[in-house]
């Protein structure tokens, strides 16, 4: 677990008057001698820097940034209660929700401010960390370092989901009206400008520590940003960067994840279920990590929390962000993804359908007791039942998701790893479900296949009496509507069908595939901690690269610009093979074939959407694979609406414009 985190001081950097981020809101300068004083102490740059790290918090690990880079694509569609539903019906607008109390708000006035927040963070901290005077040389390298590396990060971001934005370099020390949106490729020239130069200012720095850049956390940005330019722009698409004019771009991504494969930092695991293990969830301790968002163990430190917002109220304090974004409020933070793939794994408590109200109850405290009704012992259910989290119905897999991890099951590691097939009774509890009284350790199974067929109806007739099952298509409770991953959605209900016990338990809405399905696991607090027996959030740190990416990196440039993409992907699917098997694939590799690998490594990893925006897929593959999406889903897609508060804002709008196809 964490011990010696790098604490990121937000409050201080605030406090201290840094600039307002940008003319959008329409802020009083706030720069001036506080600022100057205050970041001329050690202290006082320190965490300057430090709060250009915080903004990624409320991304990283937090629901709407989730839904923003995994919903409406080809791996998850929406749940019952899903917050962002618009995002995956592609009935996304500009309109501008604040913190307004409504069930469906994308977030994209939040993210758009927090983003140029964080940039204006950066600027700041480039401004004064050359200046101070009390820092030392190497110190104020790494400084610099840095804040071009994070600079770089949240630029990458928005130029993929706005396209061309204004590009500010420098901090605003007076209130501007007028922006100008800059070409993506200018865009890209400069984040990659920007890393070249944290590279140079991290020559030292090679040493993978909580939370801070370093030397192959900036060359694995490189890479990522070398691919995203090359696969969405073209791969000799950079012409304003004169070191990257004309050159390959898929040949210089894949020397920077050659690098950093190369550098000896980093290695797999023998078992890929470890590397989501809470055990080695701490970034600086992976084995596969090379950089991520940290969260401290003390959930309850405001260093996990989101930053205030620089917009401030009628009576001049600082404003909060969206609840979406800051989870539990500014006491205490952390991540939200333990959350997010669940289904609700009670819903056969009794008042959720009534068919487990024996066995299961929600865990509030540390011992938790319910009764086995046959044995008439108490069982303590916290330490068993705490893991599976708090049930909400966020994001549920695809069929194709469910169907591509299933076809590897016999030979590959992740599928076990990932896919959460059954919810299981807390021990002791054996034979106390009245209506499943043969109940022994099962509570839930989802079974990938139709439960019409001859295999289903079999296996279907073994549970009876055992344990729930529910098919991916057909049988008493269906996940999905179809099997075909072009038409299938969530079922809503089961089947209104009397059993044995004379009720129709089935035709429960609770317990259709909108509220129980399959989950994904890897994000699950799997260590149990009895001071938080109901988790809300977690401490799991977000990891952003890891070594497995730069692979996948690799195999895609040797697709585009010559190479073994086959042997690559093998070797990483070597890599997570159960022990024994043979888990490598033949044929032709195509895109289509680097998509299926990057589904069954990064699923639920905040990558999706950007990799079928960038590879120009999107709107192909939600309308062959997401039922939700694929009626509303068409080009204009390929960038998200700016947000109507920046058009409001500027007084240029004559030439400050909407993206195409957006009112």
């Amino acid at each position: 677990m964490k011990k010696n985190r790098y604490v990121l001081i937000i409050a201080l950097a605030l406090t201290l008057g840094m600039t307002s981020c940008s003319s959008f809101l329409e802020e009083d300068n706030k720069a001036g001698q506080t600022a100057d004083l205050g970041y001329s102490t050690a202290s006082g740059v320190k965490g300057l820097v430090g709060s250009c790290y915080s903004f990624a918090r409320g991304w990283y690990g937090k629901e709407p940034g989730l839904g923003l880079s995994e919903m409406g694509t080809d791996l998850f569609y929406a749940g019952h209660d899903n917050q962002q539903k618009s995002l995956v019906t592609y009935n996304v607008t500009a309109v501008s929700l604040d913190n307004t109390n409504v069930t469906d708000n994308a977030c994209l006035d939040q993210y758009w401010e927090m983003f140029y927040c964080a940039v204006d963070a950066c600027n700041t901290a480039l401004k004064y960390v050359p200046v101070n005077k009390v820092i030392t040389e190497s110190v104020k390298t790494q400084y610099m370092g840095e804040a071009y590396f994070l600079r770089a990060f949240y630029y990458l971001h928005m130029v993929n989901i706005w396209g061309p934005i204004p590009y500010n370099s420098e901090t605003f020390t007076s209130v501007v009206t007028e922006a100008k949106r800059m070409p993506e490729e200018q865009i890209y020239s400069k984040i990659l400008e920007d890393i070249d130069l944290s590279i140079t200012n991290f020559a030292a720095y090679t040493t993978k520590a909580d939370g801070r850049a370093y030397l192959m956390a900036a060359h694995a940005l490189k890479a990522r940003t070398l691919l995203y330019a090359a696969s969405w722009l073209g791969k000799n698409a950079i012409t304003t960067n004169t070191n990257y004019s004309g050159k390959d771009l898929y040949a210089l991504a894949k020397a920077e994840a050659e690098m950093v494969i190369g550098s000896g930092l980093y290695s797999f695991y023998d078992k890929y279920a470890d590397t989501w293990s809470m055990t080695n969830e701490d970034i600086a301790k992976n084995k596969e990590a090379i950089w991520g968002v940290t969260y401290a163990s003390d959930l309850t430190t405001t260093v996990n929390c989101v930053p205030y917002r620089y917009k401030t109220d009628a009576s001049g304090n600082p404003m909060t962000y969206n609840s979406l974004i800051t989870r539990t409020g500014y006491t205490r933070g952390g991540s939200a993804m333990l959350l997010m793939f669940v289904s609700t794994w009670n819903n056969g408590a009794s008042d959720l359908g009534g068919d487990k109200k024996e066995i299961f109850a929600r865990a509030t405290a540390d011992p938790t007791y319910v009764q086995n009704t046959v044995t008439k012992v108490n069982v303590n259910v916290a330490p068993f039942y705490s893991q599976y989290g708090r049930g909400f119905t966020r994001y549920l897999p695809s069929v194709y998701l469910w169907k591509l991890l299933d076809k590897y099951r016999d030979t590959d590691q992740r599928t076990a790893a990932t896919l959460l097939e059954a919810y299981t009774i807390a021990p002791g509890l054996e034979g106390s479900a009245k209506k499943y009284p043969g109940i022994k350790d099962t509570a839930i199974y989802y079974c990938p296949l139709d439960g019409n067929s001859a295999a289903g109806i079999a296996k279907q007739a073994w549970a009876k009496g055992k344990y729930r099952i529910q098919f991916l298509s057909g049988g008493d409770i269906p996940v999905f509507t179809s099997s075909d991953p072009a038409l299938a959605l969530p079922t809503e209900v089961g089947k209104a069908k009397s059993d044995v016990y004379g009720d129709s338990r089935y035709s429960e809405p609770k317990i259709g595939g909108w509220y129980s399905f399959p989950g994904i696991k890897k994000f699950l607090d799997n260590v149990y901690d009895p001071k938080y027996p109901t988790y809300d959030i977690s401490n799991r740190d977000a990891v952003v690269f890891r070594l497995a990416e730069m692979y996948l990196i690799k195999a895609e440039c040797e697709l585009a610009s010559g190479g073994d993409a086959l042997g690559t992907l093998n070797t990483l699917r070597a890599k997570r093979a159960i022990t024994g098997k043979d888990n490598s694939i033949t044929g032709t590799v195509d895109i289509n074939t680097i998509l299926d690998e990057r589904a069954l490594e990064l699923c639920g990893e905040q990558q999706r959407w950007f990799d079928l925006k960038r590879t120009h897929t999107l709107v192909d593959r939600v309308k062959k694979y997401n039922a939700q999406g694929a009626a509303n889903v068409k080009a204009i897609h390929y960038l998200r609406p700016i947000p109507q508060v920046q058009l409001d804002a500027v007084s240029n709008k004559t030439d400050f414009l909407q993206n195409e196809g957006y009112n």
